[in-house]
């Protein structure tokens, strides 16, 4: 398995929910502000649904939007729209870290070839529609980078993982 210079960044509830009709089942700013201030000015790779449901594209970021649909446009000039896995760049030529934001289906295909995980669990167990997919089995915990009464934030490595490679 060839392990790229990928992060996976996600917040998942104690039953694995990452999703509810679209949207985050639950409103933490702190976790927010530390995903924002993560993947500032960084590369942000996406399904078409998770972009859809983002209130608002940020304008340092780099955008590259997986999807089946081969008339989708892009929203904005930072959206490149990609159609297969291996469109999605290994490395960025510019220095940025690249980063799988979701959704379930786009975490299942890239976990393996992901360097990091940075994963914020939820305290607590919500309904939803979208899971993120068992990653136990390819990722060890590495650090745990914040935690507060409502949640916890870790870094997990790829077992995988031969010498350093991606943002730490």
């Amino acid at each position: 398995m060839q392990v790229n210079q990928w992060n996976a960044i996600v917040a998942m509830s104690e039953n694995r929910v990452i999703g509810m009709k679209n949207q985050l089942p639950w409103h933490l700013p702190e976790d927010l502000a530390w995903f924002r201030a993560k993947t500032h000015g960084q590369v942000l790779v996406l399904g078409r649904k998770t972009l859809e449901s983002l209130p608002s594209l940020r304008p340092e970021n780099h955008y590259i939007v997986l999807t089946r649909n081969t008339a989708y446009t892009p929203l904005a000039p930072h959206v490149e729209i990609v159609h297969e896995l291996t469109d999605i760049p290994t490395a960025d030529p510019a220095g940025r870290s690249i980063w799988i934001c979701g959704g379930s289906e786009l975490y299942r295909q890239t976990l393996p070839y992901c360097a990091y995980l940075y994963l914020t669990t939820v305290k607590a167990t919500y309904e939803g529609d979208t899971f993120f997919p068992p990653f136990e089995d390819q990722f060890a915990p590495e650090e745990t980078l914040r935690e507060t009464e409502q949640f916890i934030i870790r870094r997990y490595r790829n077992n995988s993982l031969g010498g350093h490679t991606g943002d730490r």
